[in-house]
């Protein structure tokens, strides 16, 4: 695994990361934000995509889904075990991405600027999860409307005409496993919107109860996670 640190202009660092084969960059949180608020500006479609270890373990093994997450204008850490196995020992950044600061700044940037969200979701009891979940984070947020998307993919043309015809600012995305990233890629070039938020299913946002199943699947995924990129640092080591 490679580390590198990138100074900007105003002293506030990058950290480029190989994890499990998959080149990633590791924002500051003022990084971000500033990436953010020209993407809510620029006029072109910016995809910003949460990426967890089930996501990297997958791309560890699958170049198609690698090429998907690297793809993105802007991919965050949706695990702190992420920076932990990339060597980033900051505890600032540890908090920030334990308490998801970002979208928490993203969601207070959307309603301060008077901006409408679309959501996308696997199944309207998820659709509606979300929307709790988000307006849990930040009262005010303007929902304007949402769509669910099947699984043999079959409303591709359905869903980008929706979102066109109410023309969002934002859409914000929750699917399963890679289904999500190859939709963000693939929709991308038809949308009218400023920013595409996807945020994993794996990850827990809130305080929300979770079912005793989802947390021993993160706890396998995590012990999997450690242990791949053990032996992914050791082959690397050899090779050198």
């Amino acid at each position: 695994m490679f580390r590198s640190t990138i100074w900007g202009n105003d002293g506030e660092s990058m950290q480029k990361m190989d994890i499990l084969g998959v080149t990633l960059t590791d924002y500051s949180l003022k990084e971000s934000l500033l990436l953010l608020d020209g993407f809510l500006e620029n006029g072109a479609l910016n995809t910003i995509l949460y990426v967890t270890t089930p996501m990297l373990i997958l791309a560890g093994k699958d170049e198609n889904e690698k090429e998907r997450i690297e793809s993105m204008d802007m991919t965050l850490c949706g695990e702190s075990d992420i920076l932990r196995v990339a060597k980033i020992e900051s505890k600032s950044r540890s908090y920030e991405v334990e308490n998801l600061v970002f979208l928490k700044e993203f969601l207070r940037r959307i309603v301060r600027g008077g901006k409408t969200v679309y959501l996308l979701s696997d199944s309207e009891e998820d659709a509606q999860k979300l929307r709790d979940e988000l307006k849990d984070f930040q009262r005010g947020i303007a929902v304007s409307g949402y769509q669910i998307i099947k699984d043999d993919a079959g409303n591709v043309e359905e869903v980008v005409n929706d979102i066109n015809d109410i023309a969002p600012s934002v859409i914000i995305s929750r699917m399963a496993g890679s289904r999500q990233e190859q939709w963000m890629l693939e929709a991308k070039p038809y949308i009218n919107a400023e920013v595409w938020l996807g945020i994993s299913k794996d990850m827990k946002l809130g305080e929300r109860h979770e079912s005793f199943q989802k947390k021993a699947m993160s706890r396998i995924y995590k012990k999997m996670f450690h242990d791949r990129m053990n032996r992914y640092n050791g082959e690397n080591e050899k090779n050198q």
